[in-house]
């Protein structure tokens, strides 16, 4: 078998028919990348003139004029076909020694291990695929259980119905009532044009800064949806003044309703404890409503709509990715995940995609874990969770490898 770069074309074509494809994997992502200073690299194995599998290559030179090489969401290629990954292995580490390459960074979209939707009953998968990796030389970075590595490890993921009923009957029932519950606060969803990307960013910027991390600029996701606009969507949940108001007036109405029916009741009925702090809760469910519909008319008297959080979905494969989101910390109480998850799926389904994946999680579900918080939703929707196989490093130059761990570890103490 032989290596050989290839073209877009020829990739492409190879690439969207792979189990194994993802955005990382796709030839714009290698565009993306280069404009933070990556080289990209399509390459092809080649038995005779069938292509057996193919890869994107990111190459990165580095201060010790030697270059590190990434294939994200690794190879694609058939893993459980004999030999294949091994006559892979053996051609593209060549080729990174001969392109000045030091290093060779892989984390292969294959799941390794499923576990059900509270972390229990993991299910190992692809053991003997790991195991080859290992076997040819690759140094395994570990079963990470948080966000160590390049890409999330750990992902969530459920199987969608035929229909959205279907689907929708498949999530908790308290999930159930906060999707009806936050669509009839006047809780919407658009999906943002092109000249609106700012808007996107400046609500990644708030979940950014809560959160305590960094996010590219506005021009990198200009970029990115200039080159991925077949595969992605950006959207923006706000909320309808008009339906907001609507929505409290009645609810206060209705509050005003049940105090106005208790009372009654009470004239005919010897009051008891019971009685009394449900009258005492009626009482107070009005009054939170008048303050509400006060907070919802200056709203409305605003006339505009209040934009509370953006999404990035990316449709690759068979799957639907919530990709990257942020929210509004000062409407949190509006919901905006449930409404942006569930045009989501609605959007996978209507792209027959086979799965709704809500991406990365930690696999350390102790409620006081920081990361907690992320998972806390998404368990509503009953997914299963993913463990892919992890980061692996293929030293071509142990020399330069231990040289360049250093630099980064000085590089990160700095940072």
């Amino acid at each position: 078998m032989e290596l050989k770069k290839i073209d877009e074309k020829t990739y492409l074509a190879f690439a969207l028919k792979n189990s194994y494809i993802s955005i990382y994997q796709l030839p714009e992502w290698g565009k993306l990348k280069e404009e933070n200073g990556w080289i990209s690299h399509l390459v092809g194995l080649f038995e005779n003139d069938t292509l057996k599998g193919a890869s994107l290559l990111l190459e990165k030179p580095t201060p010790i004029k030697k270059s590190l090489f990434y294939a994200p969401r690794g190879f694609l290629l058939d893993y459980h076909e004999p030999n294949l990954l091994k006559e892979f292995t053996q051609e593209v580490t060549s080729y990174v020694k001969n392109n000045n390459g030091f290093l060779l960074k892989v984390d292969p979209n294959v799941i390794y291990a499923t576990r059900d939707a509270d972390g229990q009953n993991q299910k190992v998968l692809n053991e003997e695929v790991f195991q080859e990796f290992i076997r040819l030389g690759y140094k395994h970075l570990g079963f990470t259980k948080n966000f160590e590595t390049l890409q999330p490890r750990n992902l969530c993921r459920f199987a969608l119905k035929e229909t959205y009923e279907d689907t929708l009957a498949s999530f908790s029932k308290n999930t159930r009532k906060n999707i009806e519950k936050y669509a009839h606060m006047g809780v919407e969803i658009r999906v943002i044009e092109p000249g609106e990307v700012d808007l996107f960013v400046s609500l990644l910027q708030e979940t950014a800064d809560k959160k305590h991390f960094v996010i590219r600029p506005v021009s990198y996701y200009k970029k990115m949806y200039e080159l991925m606009r077949d595969y992605l969507k950006y959207y923006v949940v706000y909320i309808d003044p008009n339906k907001y108001y609507e929505f409290v007036s009645g609810e206060l109405k209705q509050a005003k309703d049940d105090l106005v029916k208790l009372e009654a009741e009470m004239k005919k009925i010897n009051i008891g404890e019971k009685i009394r702090k449900k009258h005492q809760e009626y009482e107070n469910k009005v009054k939170k409503m008048e303050d509400k519909l006060l907070e919802a008319k200056k709203i409305k008297n605003g006339g505009v709509p209040i934009n509370i959080g953006a999404l990035m979905s990316v449709f690759v494969g068979d799957e639907g990715i919530t990709f990257m989101s942020g929210t509004s910390n000062l409407y949190k109480e509006f919901g905006p995940k449930y409404v942006f998850y569930n045009e989501h799926i609605k959007e996978c389904l209507k792209q027959k995609k086979k799965y709704c994946n809500f991406y990365g999680i930690s696999l350390d579900l102790n409620p006081n874990n920081p990361y907690y918080s992320i998972y806390e939703i998404k368990k509503g929707f009953n997914p299963e969770i993913v463990e892919l196989l992890g980061e692996f490093d293929y030293i071509v130059n142990p020399f330069f490898y231990h040289l360049y761990k250093i630099a980064l570890k000085v590089y990160k103490i700095f940072k």
